[in-house]
């Protein structure tokens, strides 16, 4: 983003608090109108994009070109011209009220679009391209793809017209939910969110065999969770946690690779999973706490894994972990955990997202002016201290709410022709025809175009994309609604750190100063439960703690169970080095327990017992040996 003074920063300010206080008078006292409340935030969020954001890197970073003053004003007038307007459309969406509406309606999509560029880079202008260029000449593809050709007025009254277009789904998140939910994010951590959950992580985990590298994989869980980002984790605990590890004694490679396995899971792992998990709740109508509890075992195997293969591979290299002085004071406690068990409290009693995040950030607020009143013992210095934290807040939620709504307008462009067109219909067909029929064949085939989506996009964008694509066919195939969209959420999130292009690796890469490249291979060996798990869950719901108490249990014991072994066979350690049969008798056997057989898992289960032997695995529990 650009470093502004003087009038422009200011420009900024005043904008920020308007949205902000747009966001929070909504989210408690009423949201407005559908087409309305979505246009007076895309007013704000499109100009401040523009004024931010410059047209590349490196480009006019301290002052604003007059090319982006003109693009931010064509963002007010097409925004604020819909404000004024909207009631009249709702009597006939398709008929243009007059010549400006119809060329605001390019303009605006064209505003979107650079946007979305400005933001997330090249992939949803080109996939817009592509969907405009389809649904104008539909019929100029093969057979099975074929279509009518659209007119103008038909496209771009549904773009600007209706709730199929841009005012659909993905912005409506965008204007409530996810902005909500941004400005509570925003106040976790202007509050010390990430230190705070680094201590933790050390009370926990710091003196033990590889400590330091343990202490990275929860703090970076802790801190995900709420911030929903792999990259914004990365940046938040691993300038902290990478250097650590380095330190004690990890190559640069495998510190980086650490924090960015460790920063992508707080994407899955409960009770707060980020934007994306609230997004699939909105778009199946599961309450989000049915998610949350879903996703509980699959998010523990997930963290599992990498742990089992981080305290092995620690007992290799003899890094041990070393007592922290930092403690956590009760005000460090109250201000980080009260505001979330208030988020949590709200879902229980079935308040909406929305509504839990609104409540948790006035809790967030009050709890951190409360406490630097009893720590100040004086309102002069506790009142500008709160002050300033107001401040940050506004400006960092209005940040990342900026960001996030310029990516889910650009998904909702191509969600909108990919709907109209009905590409997403003959995709889904297509799928379930080449996979004849076939779930795993599927389901692989889902996974593939997973990880091409998410070459282009974080995670949130490319399940969104992902969900309204490939979730269809999966659920015709007999699947239940969650488990389809759990099973795309899962690989749409584990994109950031699968190569060739993973950007919470090249985060933790450039903090760390390794290759990449390699980093992202061992950020992989890492993961590899998370690329097994979802395919057992698609055909044992149980893993989603969905069934009776005895598959639940044996279901995810054996799961456990397999996870270790793939864990020890990823270190190559056991209580000495492991060979290469040894390594892959535990591997093998650890894939087959995770396999929703009992005969397979059976044999799994002897296969990796023999192999672990082989090792002299057992020689610890003789008590031979003392780990830590």
């Amino acid at each position: 983003m650009r470093k502004l003074t003087g009038f422009w920063y200011a420009v900024t300010v005043v904008m920020s608090v308007a949205l902000v206080a747009f966001q929070l008078y909504t989210a408690g006292f009423g949201v407005l109108p559908d087409i309305q409340q979505r246009s007076v935030h895309l007013f704000f969020v499109l100009a401040m994009i523009f004024i931010l954001k410059p047209v590349k890197k490196g480009v006019s970073m301290n002052s604003v070109p007059w090319y982006d003053v003109i693009l931010a004003a064509l963002s007010l007038l097409s925004t604020g011209y819909m404000i004024l307007i909207y009631e009249k459309i709702l009597w006939d969406p398709s008929q243009w009220i007059g010549r400006l509406d119809m060329v605001f309606s390019v303009v605006l999509t064209l505003m979107i679009i650079e946007a979305s560029r400005r933001c997330v880079g090249w992939t949803f202008p080109i996939l817009a391209a592509f969907f405009f260029f389809y649904s104008f000449y539909g019929q100029l593809f093969p057979s099975h793809w074929a279509h009518k050709n659209f007119t103008f007025d038909a496209i771009f009254q549904n773009l600007y017209h209706t709730t199929n277009g841009i005012w659909g789904q993905m912005v409506g998140l965008s204007a409530g939910m996810l902005a909500m939910f941004g400005i509570f994010g925003a106040v976790l951590s202007k509050t010390g969110g990430s230190s705070t959950f680094i201590k933790f992580a050390q009370k926990l985990t710091g003196r033990s065999v590889g400590g330091p590298g343990k202490v990275s994989l929860i703090a970076s869980g802790l801190f995900g969770m709420v911030s929903g980002s792999a990259m914004a984790n990365v940046v938040a605990t691993g300038t902290f946690t990478i250097p650590m590890m380095h330190k004690a004694g990890y190559d640069r490679e495998w510190s980086a690779a650490i924090s960015a396995v460790g920063s992508t899971g707080g994407q899955i792992m409960p009770p707060i999973m980020g934007s994306g998990a609230f997004i699939m709740a909105q778009l199946i109508g599961v309450a989000y706490l049915s998610i949350a509890k879903a996703a509980i075992i699959p998010a523990v195997l997930y963290y599992e894994g990498a742990f089992i293969a981080l305290h092995y591979m620690s007992k290799r290299l003899g890094i041990f972990g070393e007592k922290s002085s930092d403690t956590i004071n009760a005000f460090e406690a109250i201000i980080i955990f009260l505001p979330l068990a208030t988020f949590l409290a709200f879902l229980a009693f079935s308040y909406t997202v929305t509504k839990a995040a609104f409540y948790s950030t006035i809790v967030g607020v009050a709890a951190y002016a409360t406490c630097s009143l009893l720590q100040n013992r004086s309102l002069r210095a506790a009142v500008p201290d709160s002050g300033r934290l107001c401040f940050g807040v506004t400006m960092d939620g209005a940040a990342s709410i900026l960001t996030m709504a310029g990516l889910l307008a650009g998904a909702q462009i191509s969600i909108a022709l990919i709907s109209q067109s009905g590409f997403g219909v003959k995709l889904s067909s297509l799928i379930v025809k080449v996979g004849q029929g076939n779930l795993l064949l599927c389901l692989i085939l889902s996974t593939v175009v997973c990880f091409i989506l998410g070459m282009g996009m974080p995670p949130t964008a490319a399940y969104v994309l992902a969900a309204s694509i490939l979730a269809p066919a999966l659920i015709s195939l007999g699947m239940e609604k969650l488990i389809a969209h759990l099973f795309v959420f899962y690989f749409s999130s584990i994109g950031a750190i699968t190569p060739p292009v993973c950007a919470a690796v090249f985060l933790a890469s450039g903090i760390a100063e390794s290759n990449w490249l390699k980093t992202g291979a061992l950020s992989v060996l890492l993961a590899i439960p998370a690329f097994v798990v979802p395919f057992t869950f698609a055909y044992t719901p149980a893993l989603l703690l969905d069934g009776t108490l005895l598959d639940i249990i044996v279901s995810s014991a054996t799961a456990f169970v397999g996870v270790f072994f793939i864990g020890v066979a990823i270190a190559g350690f056991s209580n000495r080095e492991m060979n290469l049969l040894t390594r892959l008798l535990c591997f093998a056997g650890g894939l087959c327990l995770i396999i929703p057989n009992n005969s397979v898992s059976f044999i799994g289960m002897v296969v990796s017992l023999v192999g672990y032997a082989l090792s002299g695995g057992f020689k610890r529990m003789q008590g031979t040996h003392s780990a830590d």
